[in-house]
């Protein structure tokens, strides 16, 4: 048994939950309701008392919801007869309040001419066992109830109880209702905006929903496939081998991958991505979910991709078979590295594609070279262009730009991507072991734009160095941004 637990003059903290309970019952207030009154009526009538009432209780004050003979009424908690009820299972009565001291300092109430003498009450209770509040019948005189009276009390208490659970379960289901249309609502939103396409097919193959994404991507519309098949939309080859894959996954119930040409309506080839999975609904049915991903696009980028790189290797091979590559370092020379950006800011702008240069400079190199001696200062180039060679990606073309400058060429390349490189090679550089003293270096980077020249492009980045040297070497600068 759930109780609130009241005690006389204990003070206690509001607990929210049993508001919360009334008013999922609909009963946060006294307005009156017939099903109660008339309740009460038949209390008092039978137990034969000219005071009856239906109260509840919260936190704080315990509150009327259906009377006889007496007015509607809210008095504090601890001045409620009632909260000695809800701490009973069963009906309580006290024939005479003046002989129980329990009630010595209930006040008027019980005190004044006319207050209540006798009381018997019912505890209401909820599905969970709490009780909220009670069912009495009063006097204003001592009095008591027959066994049989005790018996109607009861019983009535428990009807009321009956109508508190079943709103109580009402609420329930209506809360339950309303979270389930929210997360229909949801998911239906994010199966319409996903960038992928889904739909859901029975054991036979027929189509029982698809989201608008593929209704778009087919231009039909949001049921006019429902109830089709594979073979009522592809050709006989594709739908076998649709129908093939649908089957596996039903046997095995093992997600399955596979990549399907598509033929479209305008006769061009679609290439997907699929993903598909059994679902069992009880008792025994049996649908195949299907994400599928359009890889068209993506397919193209990567044959052109591959151009490109066929191209780049291309112009390798020719570049090679000059000799221009730099004897002290290994990396191309200036002429090369002229050649190769020419090529590749057309790559860039033709395809619309992103890439970026950058120039290095050994940062007091004259001065160690003075210090140290000369093949000491080409000792420090040669490391410095094997951890470029390290630190940069494959696709990447570094070159000795002139003297103690060196410079970076990276295609397919945002601003991030080259800060990221510049960072790895300012580390690679302070991390290796060098003999006399860390080498540092001062970065310049630079975007190509779709209008810019190999001319102007070289100049934004020789800016960005010159102001990493300003600004105190040993770092890197964007062009036209802060790094």
């Amino acid at each position: 048994m759930n109780s609130f637990n009241l005690r006389p003059n204990e003070h206690r903290s509001p607990e929210t939950p049993r508001e919360a309970l009334l008013r999922l019952m609909g009963l946060a207030d006294a307005s009156p309701e017939q099903e109660f009154d008339e309740i009460v009526e038949l209390a008092t009538a039978i137990c034969a008392k000219p005071l009856g009432a239906m109260t509840l209780l919260t936190e704080t004050e315990n509150y009327t919801k259906a009377t006889v003979g007496l007015p509607a009424a809210r008095v504090p908690v601890k001045e409620s007869v009632c909260r000695y009820t809800v701490l009973q299972d069963h009906v309580m009565m006290v024939e005479d309040t003046h002989a129980d001291h329990r009630f010595d300092e209930h006040g008027a109430m019980i005190h004044s001419e006319g207050g209540i003498r006798f009381y018997a009450g019912m505890p209401l209770t909820t599905a969970d066992g709490t009780h909220v509040g009670a069912l009495c019948v009063m006097d204003t005189a001592p009095s008591t109830l027959t066994t049989q009276q005790m018996r109607a009390l009861e019983v009535l208490g428990k009807q009321i109880s009956s109508r508190l659970q079943l709103r109580e379960r009402a609420a329930a289901v209506a809360q339950m209702s309303h979270d389930l249309e929210r997360t229909h609502a949801m998911f239906d939103t994010i199966l319409a905006n996903v960038p992928v396409e889904i739909y859901l097919k029975d054991s036979k193959g027929r189509i029982l929903f698809y989201n608008q994404k593929l209704a778009d991507r087919f231009k039909v519309s949001s049921d006019e496939w429902i109830g089709k098949t594979s073979y009522d939309l592809w050709n006989k080859q594709t739908a076998d081998e649709i129908a093939l894959e649908d089957e596996y996954v039903l046997r095995t119930g093992k997600l399955h991958e596979s990549f399907v040409d598509i033929p479209e309506p305008n006769g061009t080839v679609s290439y997907w991505r699929s993903m598909k999975v059994a679902c069992l609904i009880p008792p025994d049915e049996k649908l195949l979910a299907c994400c599928s991903v359009d890889m068209t696009e993506h397919m193209a980028r990567e044959r052109r991709l591959q151009e490109i790189q066929d191209e780049l290797e291309e112009a390798n091979r020719k570049l090679n078979s000059l000799a221009l590559t730099d004897s002290l370092t290994g990396l191309w020379n200036r002429r090369a590295f002229d050649a190769q950006l020419e090529t590749s800011i057309m790559g860039a702008q033709r395809n619309k594609r992103p890439m970026a240069l950058m120039l290095l400079d050994v940062d007091d190199f004259k001065h160690v070279n003075d210090r140290f001696g000369h093949l000491y200062g080409d000792q420090i180039l040669r490391h410095f262009a094997a951890i470029l060679n390290r630190v940069k990606r494959a696709a990447d073309v570094a070159c000795r730009f002139g003297g103690e400058e060196f410079a970076i060429l990276l295609p397919d390349t945002t601003m991030d991507g080259a800060q990221r490189l510049a960072q790895r090679i300012i580390a690679a550089l302070h991390a290796y072991p060098w003999e006399n003293g860390t080498v540092t270096a001062s970065l310049g980077l630079a975007m190509c734009s779709h209008t810019c020249s190999s001319d102007e492009l070289v100049d934004f980045a020789d800016s960005a160095l010159y102001r990493a040297k300003r600004e105190g070497k040993d770092r890197m600068v964007c062009h036209g941004c802060e790094i």
